[in-house]
């Protein structure tokens, strides 16, 4: 089978469909697709169900892998994740990624109403079940026939989860974090693999907004709402050098310029170009609309791979 690095390309989307109606999302998902990205990912909140969105648009997609970033480990049993994950590499004879995470307290406290504790052990006890439990579906089997099973990746911010992502899965997915941080991390988890096991993968996401400075730095405001006030990502942040000046609305051009690339087209790609240089093998962006609320087809358009 593909290595994972390969199997997700340098540059993926993320997002793109999850807000779309249904044959608008199939729509954008095809012409993400003819692009040529390597990779299109959907999150879980308290929208659409992550695997049921990729399986939607799976048959439009072309050679373009699919992946979740990420699901919840407190939404779902480690069986039911293993069940959604291996139908959809079956689904898409191969080109499906399953990246897990913990999420925030917030959501799993308050809008799942499922205790938040000790987030590190759930996670390790919960990739150990993953990997354990049966799966009794039919199974795509490699050329020597032997069964095979999708990539695994973790959301990781700090220092032992990273190690977990290295020592336990094919990599992690980084996000709200600037392009230092991916070098940071680089070093972590390169320290950390064990040395019979590929170099774990570090699939980072990206905002992006395409636009004159004043106009794109409104819209990074409004994307980053929710974000820099989730008690996860401020710690985070913190780690990076920034403080509650940084993080508390509006929020400062510092922020914004390290967790966003703006500006024309060049100088957007200038700046994914400083995340693949900083460690990171697959940069996916987000292509923010002018109101920061929306995915811009637009954006989507201009910063699409190059031959």
């Amino acid at each position: 089978m593909t290595d994972t690095r390969t199997l997700l390309g340098p540059l993926g989307i993320w997002g793109l469909v999850s807000s779309l109606p249904a044959a608008e999302a199939r729509a954008a998902a095809a012409r993400a697709a003819q692009l040529g990205y390597g990779t299109l990912w959907v999150g879980e909140g308290a929208g659409r169900d992550p695997f049921a969105q990729l399986a939607a648009v799976a048959d439009v997609c072309g050679s373009m892998t699919l992946g979740t970033s990420i699901v919840n480990i407190f939404g779902r049993d480690a069986m039911a994740s293993r069940m959604g994950a291996m139908t959809l590499h079956e689904l898409t004879a191969g080109r499906f990624a399953l990246g897990l995470g913990v999420s925030h307290g917030h959501l799993v406290q308050k809008l799942r109403g499922h205790a938040y504790d000790k987030p590190l052990t759930r996670m390790r006890e919960y990739l150990e079940a993953y990997r354990r439990l049966p799966y009794r579906g039919p199974v795509l089997q490699g050329p020597d026939g032997a069964p095979t099973t999708p990539p695994l990746l973790i959301a990781a911010l700090g220092p032992r989860m990273l190690e977990l992502a290295a020592t336990a899965t094919d990599g992690t997915l980084p996000f709200f974090v600037g392009s230092e941080r991916i070098a940071w991390m680089r070093a972590v988890l390169d320290a950390a693999a064990p040395a019979d096991r590929p170099r774990p993968v570090i699939a980072t996401a990206l905002a992006v907004a395409v636009g004159e400075e004043a106009a794109a730095r409104t819209a990074a405001r409004a994307w980053m709402r929710p974000y820099a006030r989730a008690e996860n990502y401020q710690r985070s942040l913190a780690a990076q050098g920034f403080g509650a000046e940084d993080w508390e609305p509006p929020y400062s051009d510092r922020l914004v310029d390290a967790m966003v690339a703006w500006g024309s087209p060049d100088r957007v790609r200038g700046r994914i170009a400083e995340f693949h240089a900083a460690g990171a093998d697959h940069v996916a962006i987000l292509p923010l609309a002018a109101d920061g609320a929306d995915v811009s087809m637009d954006v989507v358009e201009a910063l699409a791979p190059r031959p």
